[in-house]
């Protein structure tokens, strides 16, 4: 009898590929519904959950390809140190000059993860509308190095323009979301040990199939139309 032979491979574990198609789901959820702006206070229910729900799933994504880039040069640069914090990461190591985009998004990641607690005032009108008066972040409750101003009547981050208060997280948080990634990703694989052309996977997104990138202008050109029939029932 012969002698079997058995042969050994090994992988690293990158999730970054698998939430791909998840984000478009939520994005394609988006789609369906239908944009409908939430006030000061607030997103509603299905805007403000679809879209914090991709939101996370992006930053997951990206920390993920950025843990498989420090694999790859850890291998090849064994001893080297480099930082574990994504934004400076991409700032020391990688050398991207919109490496605040990115600590903006996990500012909001964090935002939504940790729930930071804001305390919204606000009084309702004579036709039952809320009324905004003031939002105030909760000492000890939020990460954020760098705090909005307190007289803000919508907190967002300085840069890109994100909301801070998690129930007011919508599908144009998300756009910014998107392109920040893009952008990242890009000069990403410009940069990384082992490129890959990651933002060409392809997703479905209702009835398209389209490369990841172009998700982002999918959902844009969707909020133009909203806008556009918004405008025309106006007058």
């Amino acid at each position: 009898m012969g002698v079997r032979r058995t042969s050994s491979d090994s992988m690293i574990s990158v999730v970054a590929p698998y939430l791909q198609q998840p984000i478009a789901d939520f994005v394609t959820e988006l789609i369906v519904r239908g944009f409908q702006p939430g006030d000061r206070l607030s997103a509603n229910f299905h805007e403000n959950g679809y879209s914090a729900a991709a939101i996370l799933l992006l930053a997951a994504m990206l920390e993920s390809m950025l843990q498989r880039d420090r694999y790859f040069l850890g291998q090849s640069n064994r001893g080297l140190r480099v930082s574990g914090d994504s934004s400076k990461y991409l700032k020391e190591t990688l050398r991207y000059r919109r490496h605040s985009h990115v600590r903006e998004l996990f500012d909001v990641r964090n935002a939504l993860a940790h729930n930071h607690m804001w305390e919204v005032k606000y009084t309702l009108s004579s036709i039952g509308n809320r009324v905004h008066r003031r939002s105030t972040l909760t000492p000890g409750s939020h990460r954020l190095q760098i705090q909005p101003n307190q007289n803000a009547r919508i907190p967002r981050t300085r840069t890109v323009k994100f909301n801070l208060v998690p129930s007011r997280i919508d599908r144009t948080d998300l756009v910014k979301a998107l392109d920040v990634c893009n952008h990242a990703f890009t000069h990403l694989y410009r940069k990384e040990q082992r490129p890959v052309q990651f933002l060409a996977n392809r997703v479905v997104c209702g009835k398209q199939r389209l490369p990841f990138k172009e998700l982002v202008e999918v959902l844009r050109n969707e909020l133009k139309q909203d806008d556009s029939h918004e405008s025309s029932s106006r007058k």
